[in-house]
């Protein structure tokens, strides 16, 4: 399990606090970290370390914490750096913070970066529900879940409504091979949630992904893949959708969220305008289905309509700074 805990090296000028994370910084306990931070900085400390050495994974959710830490520090007028080890800097880099931090590195990361990222065996309490509504929840995966994404990955009906480039990977790879569990598990720039009924038998019915997450222009690209029809028709994807937009809006703090469809697909298509997405563009004749091509539609949703759609939800906030969406970072 994931812990943080905190140092401490008062002298007569500056107060000095090193708050340490161990194991991962992921939404499991990114609002932990956040919690660390605040506590600190209100009692006056003048300076903070964030040491991630001994951090083995990151997703967009802890990375965003760290993030939105660094601006509330920067904003006091708080020295805060960073120290990651091998797997934070990877996760860093590839989410493109390292010029957002003050970042110092423990050793030479040039020969860290040629290794991939190491693959991470999760254990049962990392099955974590980060936002529910009274019907669905959305949740991590675990590693046990990843045989749901081999079947859905030789779903045609996903093939041909969704065009997944993650399921493609996993039809082609299979869903335990290194390069793909990844993909699901620890993506530093993408977040994967199940989507999960909560009545009987309570099982996932497909999921929704945050991918191509820029924390720092606050955008992000919208996947949804529900499994069958009759999970369509109940509507779990329109809901799943509009609960990850929300939990994006508030741990995440995008502003931007787009999302693609075929044409032929009317299903997706009146979700995305469901939950507050404009058409904004065409692809003209950009995909190959049944003899013909097709365009693919571009969608989009910004910052102030998703707050529009939010208020039509009654969803707790969800993000790590207390009970309001307006505070701080």
């Amino acid at each position: 399990m994931p812990k943080i805990f905190c140092t401490l090296a008062p002298s007569e000028e500056v107060r000095h606090v090193e708050v340490s994370v161990e194991g991962e910084l992921t939404a499991v306990d990114a609002s932990s970290l956040c919690r660390a931070v605040r506590d600190h900085l209100e009692r006056g400390a003048q300076s903070l370390t964030i040491n991630l050495e001994n951090v083995k994974a990151a997703d967009p959710v802890g990375l965003a914490a760290l993030l939105q830490s660094c601006r509330l520090a920067e904003r006091l007028g708080v020295r805060l750096s960073v120290c990651p080890g091998p797997a934070a800097y990877r996760a860093l880099l590839a989410a493109k913070l390292v010029s957002e931090l003050t970042v110092v590195p423990s050793e030479d990361h040039t020969a860290l970066l040629l290794a991939g990222p190491p693959a991470i065996d999760l254990p049962a309490w990392h099955v974590l529900f980060v936002a529910k509504n009274q019907r669905i929840g959305l949740r991590l995966p675990a590693w046990e879940d990843l045989a749901l994404f081999e079947r859905w990955a030789q779903e045609p009906l996903l093939d041909q409504m969704v065009g997944s480039d993650l399921l493609y990977a996993c039809r082609h790879l299979g869903a335990y091979h290194p390069d793909f569990t990844p993909l699901v598990l620890n993506d530093p720039t993408a977040l994967t949630l199940l989507v999960h009924p909560l009545a009987p038998p309570a099982s996932p019915v497909g999921y929704v992904r945050l991918f191509n997450i820029h924390l720092v222009e606050q955008f992000a690209f919208l996947e949804t893949a529900v499994s069958d029809l009759r999970s369509l028709r109940k509507g779990w994807g329109i809901e799943a959708s509009r609960l990850l937009l929300a939990y994006a809006l508030d741990a995440l703090g995008l502003c931007r969220v787009e999302a693609k469809v075929y044409a032929y697909n009317p299903l997706s298509i009146n979700s995305l305008k469901r939950n507050g997405f404009t058409q904004e563009g065409v692809l003209r004749h950009a995909r190959s289905y049944d003899g013909q091509r097709w365009d693919i539609l571009v969608f989009s949703i910004l910052h102030e309509e998703m707050v529009e759609q939010r208020k039509q939800e009654v969803f707790p906030y969800m993000g790590f700074w207390g009970q309001s969406r307006d505070d701080p970072p």
